[in-house]
């Protein structure tokens, strides 16, 4: 569908578009925050994530399974010591607990789009989505509770908010897409609710965001998260081919801000999810130049190849 293909290709400038607006006029926002905006729009996002998984994709991850569980256990270690380290510099505690809550999430939603557009195994990122967001719902709680973060739910809650709010609809999502009732038929319209679900998301959770002198620290915390987590996916995907590390790199570097934003309302209070505004764009942004990068990468790799290889000369062999 063609608003779908515009939605997509217009995507940065949307989402700089609805953080605009959220920070400019936050009434609306905030008056849908209080009931329950965030968790009601976070879960038909994930829903329209899971309709781009089916079960024989995950099934068919076995032969890059060592890779993939390397992956998971490094970010589920990792990223929150990172966001940890990145919190100490922010002294409101509000502020603090969004920033934890980002070391918690899950891989974000648009880098599978994103790792398709940048030429990679969109099967391997699309299988790191599925199996981080059911590791968030079980470990984001105690996780928390490790680092110190005092928040304001139970752990219970917590957990069962975020099976509710992730898996059921992530799980529902891909049965739909596995069973195929419509032939196909539904997903321009369930692409173009998942767009609007994450501007709309994005708008809400730029609605708490409080402009005053201190959220340059947090944007400087969430940015060096940012940093650490793009510099760990690099890592993880040393010695692997060109595709497999576009598909390893953008799902560790981008981690879900829309999933951080429910578990830091939950977990905190509304308030503490305001930063995770900033951090949506950021990994948004670092996504689409990413992408360029890439592209670019592979255009120079194709015109060296035009230069120095040999032009094959027809004739018989011998």
């Amino acid at each position: 569908m063609a608003l779908a293909r515009l939605l997509d290709r217009f995507l940065l400038p949307l989402v700089l578009i609805s953080a605009g607006l959220g920070i400019a006029f936050p009434g609306p926002g905030r008056r849908l925050d209080a009931t329950g905006g965030i968790l009601i729009t976070l879960a038909v996002l994930v829903f329209c994530t899971g309709t781009s998984v089916t079960l024989a994709d995950i099934s068919g991850l076995r032969t890059a399974s060592r890779r993939i569980v390397l992956v998971l256990v490094a970010t589920s270690v990792t990223l929150p010591v990172l966001a940890w380290l990145a919190s100490r510099i922010v002294s409101e505690p509000m502020p603090r607990s969004g920033v934890l809550a980002a070391g918690v999430a899950p891989v974000e939603v648009a880098s599978v789009a994103f790792t398709g557009l940048a030429g990679g195994e969109v099967a391997i990122a699309a299988g790191l989505l599925v199996a981080s967001t059911l590791l968030t719902v079980l470990l984001a709680g105690p996780v928390l509770a490790l680092l110190g973060a005092h928040a304001a739910t139970s752990q219970l809650g917590l957990l069962l908010t975020l099976t509710l709010v992730v898996a059921l609809p992530l799980v529902a999502g891909c049965a739909l897409r596995t069973i195929d009732p419509f032939g196909g038929r539904e997903r321009p319209l369930i692409e173009i609710l998942g767009i609007a679900s994450l501007l709309v998301l994005l708008w809400e959770v730029a609605s708490e965001l409080r402009l005053q002198a201190g959220d340059g620290v947090v944007a400087l915390a969430l940015l060096a998260y940012l940093g650490g987590a793009v510099g760990l996916g690099w890592l993880l995907a040393l010695g692997a081919p060109s595709p497999r590390r576009s598909a390893v790199i953008l799902p560790t570097a981008m981690r879900n801000f829309a999933v951080a934003a429910g578990i830091a309302a939950s977990a905190f209070g509304i308030a503490a999810a305001a930063p995770l505004g900033i951090y949506g764009v950021m990994v948004l942004v670092f996504g689409a130049i990413a992408v360029q990068a890439s592209k670019r990468g592979w255009r120079t790799g194709v015109s060296k190849s035009a230069r120095h290889d040999p032009v094959p000369v027809d004739g018989p062999a011998g």
